[in-house]
């Protein structure tokens, strides 16, 4: 970043990015007869989806931005954001750099239990509100579990591993069998090299959580594993809010760890930081059903990879999230006040439209309310003059 920044009060420009795997924007939002606005956006699609383009292909969208604009967006000296003006009584250097970035896939995340109706439902369930994707479900008692579950883990290469089961009762025939089941899981992960190993969660009898840990703990090479909340502590009773967490800020660690995403971070201004199109996308429907006083608001952000569903509920401080595949409806979903709030794309043939709508069509609301970082007040201006249009 230039060491010649313009004070806030000179320049109130906002470069707002924002990119996943498959697409880069940048957004300029500059004040305009006494409110925000949104000025001009350009997407770059990627062919590279490892995420290590990004920083390349969000210079070159601020790079294709200002030279429509006729202004200078990109310092090519400091590799950044121009935060300076080599005229400053023409403010054109920017006030502040937000973003909002996903830069990896979903975690692939394997599942082991017991019961498929309910503790492996359970971790679904919890496992739905993250950016994760399950490929393969193990049911304990298939037959050859440690060589066939050797060769499963090798070949699939998940990145996470969930072991759930059992009510959280001491001494139980249950708890025999998660054991015998983390046992088996134990077995296969030893014969897989360390590279290939996932992280892995017990999400099981709380009781047996010490035990499972150490039997993990005693790996040749070691193994990154954790006890969260038992999904399923009793019968009819499931906790999924801790597993949720912790896949969540598993896959934010590793987006967090990727180079690009370090890149990203530095040209970001206090008080802003980097963060995931989930949460960017959350904060568009809590602060929505706050301005419009609404009980409660479902959001759909229709993202070319995954959709974001986001309910905020009056009463509640949280959003309540579900990352699902393009073009899908889960029966799970049939408890979710109706649909009302859409980014993207309207998918009427799944979510046919509800009177009292909003709809951007852009799909730049996550982009743009991460802006809220720096003002919630901005992000309302430019959601309610440029984006949500109400049908």
């Amino acid at each position: 970043m230039s060491s010649q920044l313009l004070p806030p009060t000179q320049s109130s420009s906002i470069l707002a990015l924002s990119a996943d795997t498959t697409k880069v924007t940048a957004a300029l939002i500059e004040p305009v007869a006494g409110s925000h606005r949104l000025i001009a956006w350009e997407s770059t699609f990627l062919s590279d989806t490892s995420g290590a383009s990004h920083p390349i292909a969000l210079r070159g969208a601020s790079q294709n931005l200002g030279l429509r604009l006729g202004r200078s967006l990109w310092d090519d000296n400091q590799d950044a954001p121009h935060m300076h003006s080599p005229d400053p009584a023409l403010n054109l250097g920017l006030g502040h750099v937000v973003a909002a970035v996903d830069p990896l896939p979903p975690l692939r995340v394997w599942v082991g239990g017991l019961t498929g109706h309910e503790s492996l439902a359970a971790a679904q369930a919890a496992l739905d509100s993250t950016v994760c994707r399950t490929v393969a479900v193990y049911r304990f008692g298939m037959g050859d579990a440690p060589n066939r579950l050797a060769e499963d883990f090798t070949n699939i290469r998940p990145d996470l591993a969930v072991i759930v089961g059992g009510y959280d009762r001491p001494g139980s025939r249950a708890s025999r069998a998660v054991l015998a089941l983390s046992q088996e899981v134990a077995q296969a992960l030893e014969k897989v090299p360390q590279s290939h190993r996932p992280a892995l969660y017990f999400a099981g009898n709380r009781w047996l959580a010490g035990t499972v840990l150490e039997m993990y703990a005693h790996l040749p090479g070691g193994l990154a594993a954790d006890a969260v909340e038992n999904v399923t502590p009793g019968p009819g009773v499931r906790r999924t809010t801790s597993l949720s967490v912790a896949a969540s800020r598993l896959y934010w660690r590793r987006c967090r760890a990727t180079p690009a995403l370090q890149s990203i971070a530095r040209w970001i201004t206090p008080p802003s930081e980097v963060r995931s199109l989930s949460w960017s996308f959350a904060q568009t429907v809590r602060l929505w059903r706050q301005i419009h006083n609404l009980p409660a608001l479902h959001g759909l952000f229709c993202a070319d990879h995954l959709w974001i569903h986001a309910c905020a509920l009056g009463g509640e401080e949280g959003v309540r999230l579900r990352i699902a595949q393009p073009n899908t409806r889960s029966p799970a979903m049939a408890g979710w006040p109706p649909l009302r709030l859409v980014s993207g794309p309207w998918p009427e043939a799944i979510w046919p439209r509800q009177p009292g709508h909003w709809w951007d069509p852009t799909g730049l609301s996550p982009t743009v309310a991460n802006v809220g970082q720096i003002d919630p007040l901005i992000a309302y201006e430019v959601l309610a003059h440029d984006l949500l249009h109400e049908g």
